[in-house]
Formats: structure tokens, sequence, C-alpha cells
């Protein structure tokens, strides 16, 4: 099951006993829906994940389609894309130091010969948006990997699902109420706000730790070539 806008703004407006929507209104809401939706992505990226088949460009460097946010994982070769969707060899992740100690030239064509299928990827923390792959590909390989993304932004259709699992749903709120709470007018509760704030970090676990934990590099199985 995943969460609509209507839900949160109905238990929203209970708390705020504004269940009118006349203080807090629902486009207002709605703004403060897809932000807490993002500050859940930016902590948690695996949040919302969709598998996809990319196309390789040549070489070991590739970088994500632009829609997406992280790479989470590479998964496997991809010999045909059917339907249905045919898989080939695993594809491993391993680090840059593995790599580079064992085949320093594993970015020369010239050295390490490119090839369609791939062995094994790296991913690099501070470029979430790209990894490499090795052996470097020719240019006509595929992958299917899982991607970080962002669901459709909430409008004005309040029935749209938010894109989140159920779980989310007391985070999603707490984020609302902070942001309704931290209004500079005669309904604002300072205090109110910072409790909701501090209940949505600690469920979500806001940022300190999720890059490593969401990375590919912390998955089982890390190993060398």
């Amino acid at each position: 099951m995943t969460i609509t806008a209507a839900q949160v703004m109905t238990l929203a407006g209970r708390v705020l006993q504004d269940e009118d929507a006349t203080r807090w209104t629902q486009p207002e809401l709605a703004d403060w829906i897809n932000e807490a939706v993002k500050a859940i992505l930016l902590a948690k990226p695996s949040a919302y994940s969709e598998t996809v088949v990319l196309s390789l460009s040549e070489g070991t460097y590739q970088a994500i389609p632009s829609q997406y946010l992280s790479l989470l994982r590479v998964v496997r070769n991809i010999t045909s894309e059917g339907p249905p969707r045919v898989g080939g060899r695993i594809v491993r992740v391993t680090t840059r130091d593995a790599l580079d100690a064992q085949e320093p030239y594993w970015h020369d064509p010239t050295r390490t010969k490119y090839k369609k299928e791939e062995r094994q990827f790296v991913f690099d923390e501070e470029e979430p948006e790209s990894f490499y792959v090795y052996p470097g590909n020719d240019g006509t390989g595929k992958v299917e990997a899982v991607l970080s993304s962002l669901p459709t932004a909430i409008g004005s259709d309040y029935s749209q699902a938010i894109g989140l699992q159920d779980i989310y749903l007391t985070p999603i709120l707490d984020f609302v109420l902070f942001r309704a709470m931290s209004k500079d007018d005669e309904a604002g509760n300072p205090a109110g706000a910072i409790m909701h704030f501090q209940a949505f970090s600690a469920a979500v676990g806001l940022k300190v730790k999720v890059e490593g934990a969401n990375s590919p590099n912390a998955r089982p199985g890390v190993a060398g070539t």
C-alpha cells in the first residue's frame, strides 16, 4: 500500500485542529509533503527505487540517466531486454583500490580490452550519479541496475499516491507538522515544530549514516577482483 496526499492532509488537519484547511491550505500542505519526500530520499535513497536496464557507454566511466538520483546496485548483465528480460553474468561490486592494485591499466583499452560483458563495478559515494565498470565496455553492453528515483510530485490531485510505502506515513506527517508549526503567524508553535522535526529525524535516520548504509559498497559480498 502507498500513501496518498489526502491521507497525510487529513491527519495533519486533525492534529492542527484545522480540518477545513483554513490556516494551512491544501496547496501549502502538498508543497510540504513534496519536501518531506525529498528529505527522506536524501537520507534514504532506497526509499523509492526502480530496477532498469542501462545501455552502457564505451569505456569504464558510466553516468546514470539524469532522471535518477543515485545508483543503488548493479545486478547483472542483460543479454535480452525481452520481454521476458534475460540475464547473463552477475556483476559484483568491488573497490577502486582493489582494481587499481591488481589492474593498474584497467582504464586503458590498449592494455585492458573493452568488452560487452561486465564482471564488476565500482561506486564512489562522492559521485552517486555515476559508476565505473570492469572491464571497460565496448559500447554494446547492457546491465540491470537498481536506481534511486524521485516520485512524481504532488500537484492539485490530492488522491495521488505519494510513491513511498505506508511505513513512511508517520515521518511524512511529522515533517508536514514541523513545517506547519514553524509558520510565522499566530498559529505558529515553535516547540511543537522542534518536537515533530526531532521525531522525523529519528524515524528516518537523517543523513548522518545513510550514505554508507545505502552505498553499493556496503552490500554483502564486496570483494576484490
